[in-house]
């Protein structure tokens, strides 16, 4: 009954159009600051907003976070404002407000009942001419900013995906993109005072700052406010005018594995770098999104978790950023579903995007969904005002705002399935493995072991049997401590490129032999393909099911413990030199 009623909820709005043109005003004053100023006097509201061209990707190394730092910082107080006052005054006369930091720009605003505009304006020209940037206010919002990492990230359960933190580090090299837009606790704890007001010097001016002014006004008394509030704010450094950094093409599949303490359920994941956000085939790729995992009935929703039931969930968004796009997608195991089943089944997904159009039932749906996102993102004053600001400041045309509708209405069902063989393709991709528990440290200890391990070999001619890569009776999936075991030799197969292994996976005896040799033989298999995955060239490696051939313990002959059967369960490594 609830998807019937929405359909018909979307339906009148696109046969009503309802997605009304923004009208807008924008200007500068002689100190460069932008101004934009949206009239809508439906409701006694207004919004003020303030965007500064500083986000993540302008910090310097060894000072990461300072960015997101100051959306805290610029809070503390200013010449006017007592430290600690300024959400006291927003919520004492009727208002609320906020703050975020992107890669690309950092975001202020306050909402407030529209006869306390003035207020509002008064008070975003204090945070730009008069901050107090103190050692107390560091000290203060520096333990804020440990406690959101912690809560954000550190401590919630698939943090470093949903906040990007151990994905995008593997796909930009060169790019800042590549640093997490919270920062380094370390870099924040070694900075001194003078650098955070140098920081404040050089980026909060009115040249690098877009002024936005939506709601219950009127266009001539707003203007000559903000003359009087920002007209005489001066310029401490020049406009922040950025380096174009290019980003080397991903060629070849990258591996990685990330852990995390908070989970359970492990996930697989792909990620790509895609175009930057004024680029049309942004666009394509959030249909492709939406395709794939966008509600009920979307393609990897039915297929992995309704009907197959190898996934808890999927997962598929695009982001589009000033300089580069990324596109991600992937799925949480469901039960003993190895990761390898669900990379399958998403490239199964993506080629059937590669090779058919999506179907008529489907493109209808998508641009439904879209004109109702629209006229939803644009349905109150407070969103209307942030996207001016970041149509103008990122895209570098405020009239976005009214064209966007258009360009997805533009995408083509062959314009998806382009899009998915240009962008999509494995060798263009992150494969992130997202696991539970805590992440190897000992990559040193590692490597003595290894080293040993070859000394050994060459003293004595004989194998090295590693004691820590173990099956589960009647398994040939790899437990959660032999892949940190195995993560290990991978780190140190790729510090020296000269080493071989080989495999030797064994089982015990409580089956026939031609199945101890079928299971030993998977098992084998499942070693070498995970070494694969972490990047190690196939022809490195050698993988042997020896069945119930060399035993530690007969148990054919005795009854044996658990931790005998266990021996017999082993995988022995052979290590040699090219």
């Amino acid at each position: 009954m609830n998807k019937i009623v929405l359909g018909l909820v979307v339906a009148f709005i696109s046969a009503t159009g309802l997605a009304q043109k923004v009208e807008f005003t924008e200007y500068d004053l002689s100190n460069g600051l932008h101004v934009i100023l949206h009239q809508e006097n439906a409701a006694p509201v207004v919004t003020v907003g303030v965007m500064y061209q500083v986000g993540a990707k302008d910090e310097e190394p060894g000072r990461t976070g300072f960015a997101h730092f100051f959306e805290h910082l610029l809070f503390e107080g200013t010449e006017n404002i007592e430290r600690g006052e300024w959400f006291n005054i927003v919520a004492a006369n009727g208002g609320s407000n906020n703050a975020n930091t992107t890669q690309d720009r950092t975001y202020y605003y306050e909402t407030f009942p529209s006869n306390k505009l003035e207020l509002g304006l008064w008070m975003e020209s204090e945070r730009m001419l008069h901050p107090k940037i103190e050692q107390i206010g560091v000290d203060t919002q520096n333990e804020v900013v440990k406690e959101e990492k912690r809560q954000r990230i550190d401590n919630a359960p698939y943090g470093a995906i949903i906040y990007r933190t151990g994905i995008d580090k593997h796909l930009f090299k060169k790019h800042p993109y590549g640093q997490s837009v919270i920062g380094s606790m370390d870099d924040l704890n070694a900075a001194k005072l003078e650098e955070f007001r140098a920081f404040n010097d050089k980026y909060y001016n009115p040249n690098n700052a877009t002024l936005v002014v939506a709601g219950d006004i009127d266009i001539k008394d707003t203007k000559k406010m903000i003359e009087d509030y920002f007209g005489p704010i001066e310029n401490k450094a020049p406009r922040n005018n950025r380096t174009v950094i290019v980003e080397n093409p991903i060629t070849e599949t990258r591996y990685a594995t990330e852990y995390d303490a908070n989970i359970q359920i492990p996930a697989k994941i792909f990620s790509y770098v895609t175009p930057k956000s004024t680029d049309r085939d942004a666009y394509v790729l959030d249909y492709i999104s939406q395709v794939l995992t966008g509600g009920a009935s979307s393609r990897m929703q039915k297929r992995m978790v309704e009907d197959e039931k190898i996934a808890f969930q999927v997962l598929a968004f695009n982001s589009a950023n000033q300089d580069y796009g990324t596109y991600t997608m992937g799925a949480l195991a469901k039960g003993d579903t190895e990761l390898s089943t669900l990379a399958k089944v998403m490239d199964e997904e993506i080629k059937k995007l590669q090779t058919t159009l999506i179907t008529e039932r489907e493109y209808q749906k998508l641009q439904n969904q879209f004109e109702a996102q629209y006229i939803n993102s644009n349905s109150r004053v407070q969103g209307i005002a942030s996207s001016l600001a970041t149509y103008n400041m990122l895209q570098g045309d405020t009239d976005r705002i009214n064209k966007e509708l258009e360009i997805y209405k533009s995408v083509t069902r062959e314009d998806i399935k382009r899009a998915a063989n240009q962008y999509l393709k494995p060798n263009q991709r992150l494969e992130l493995d997202y696991l539970a528990g805590q992440a190897p440290t000992d990559t040193e200890d590692a490597k003595d072991e290894v080293e040993q391990m070859k000394e050994e070999m060459m003293a004595t001619g004989t194998d090295k049997m590693s004691d820590k890569i173990f099956f589960d009776y009647d398994k040939a999936t790899l437990t959660a401590s032999s892949k940190k075991e195995l993560d290990k030799m991978a780190q140190v197969m790729k510090q020296d490129p000269t080493l071989m292994l080989k495999a030797e996976t064994y089982t015990d005896s409580r089956g026939s032999a031609s199945y101890n040799l079928d299971l030993s033989q998977r098992r084998s298999a499942a070693v070498i393909g995970y070494l694969v995955a972490k990047g190690i060239s196939k022809d490195r490696l050698e993988g042997i099911g020896r069945g119930e051939e060399n035993p530690v313990v007969d148990c054919s002959a005795m009854d044996c413990t658990s931790e005998q059967y266990e021996q017999s369960r082993r995988t022995e490594f052979t290590i040699t030199k090219k």
